[in-house]
């Protein structure tokens, strides 16, 4: 378990798969998310872990405060043992009492603690769009990600297409900053 101060990141437990269905269908997560374009029983959950929640190339955790109040999903996948880069994200439920309360930065620098100096990974990326401001800032202005790319209309939401910001960030350039944050 990862901890602070305020929040933890635990493994994913099949006793979490109700909140993890519930937090895939708000439809807050699912307008700033990429890829939670359907909404998802328990049963499809209920596939999702049984395909292997820790496979190799991924590690996922329940964000949660202290307390053991679910607050939210982060983790890596598409983990690259040989280069040491992986993609991370963080998924928060809508709610007033969880967004805006900075669980998501603490969430997140959390998981760069750990990718970066427990396991040892060299590189984070993250993919992010463009409307999901909170996001962006949460990345760029207060943890250090960089913008690197854009995909062009590559999501569809609301009946148009919207730009994918694609964002990384390199072990050194957290080192760097992991006091500042």
């Amino acid at each position: 378990m990862l901890s602070n101060d305020s929040i933890r990141l635990r493994p994913i437990e099949r006793g979490d798969l109700p909140f993890l269905a519930e937090l895939a269908n708000d439809p807050i997560v699912r307008h700033n998310v990429i890829g939670w374009d359907w909404p998802l029983s328990l049963a499809g959950q209920e596939r999702w872990f049984d395909r292997g929640v820790e496979s190799d190339s991924a590690r996922r955790f329940v964000v949660e405060s202290n307390e053991g109040a679910a607050l939210g999903l982060t983790g890596l996948w598409e983990i690259d043992w040989h280069n040491r880069t992986a993609v991370s994200g963080i998924k928060l439920g809508g709610s007033a009492d969880v967004r805006g309360h900075g669980y998501g930065r603490q969430a997140l620098r959390l998981l760069m603690d750990f990718a970066f100096e427990d396991v040892g990974l060299h590189r984070l990326t993250a993919d992010v769009l463009e409307y999901n401001q909170a996001s962006i800032v949460l990345h760029v202005d207060k943890l250090g990600w960089t913008r690197e790319g854009v995909s062009r209309q590559h999501v569809w939401r609301q009946g148009r297409h919207w730009d994918v910001i694609q964002l990384g960030i390199l072990r050194d350039e957290y080192l760097a900053r992991k006091d500042l944050v």
